[in-house]
């Protein structure tokens, strides 16, 4: 998985890439939100319903960070293997720490 943190960097690649927000970390004081770039070949078999994949990963990010940890559950079950499974290594970090 490849993750970037630099803002710059992440307004560039948006612009040509598929980015998924994961977390977001205080640095000094400074909150830095990190973001999976997931390759176009991982995107293939999902590319039919993609949209509903990124906003049900974005409702899974949310509900994280709204300790709603039972919906985090829930959606996971939706996403595993998704994405191509570059981020199945991610919901498993997030159920590790809400179990």
């Amino acid at each position: 998985m490849q993750i970037v943190w630099d803002q710059d960097i992440i307004n560039e690649l948006k612009a040509h890439h598929t980015l998924l927000e994961l977390e977001t970390f205080d640095i000094n004081g400074k909150s830095m939100v990190t973001y999976c770039v997931v390759p176009a070949d991982k995107l293939l078999a999902d590319i039919d319903n993609l949209g509903s994949y990124i906003n049900l990963h974005s409702e899974f990010v949310q509900a994280y960070k709204d300790k709603n940890f039972k919906l985090c559950v829930d959606i996971s079950e939706h996403l595993m293997g998704r994405f191509g499974g570059e981020l199945d290594s991610f919901y498993t970090e997030i159920l590790s720490r809400i179990n």
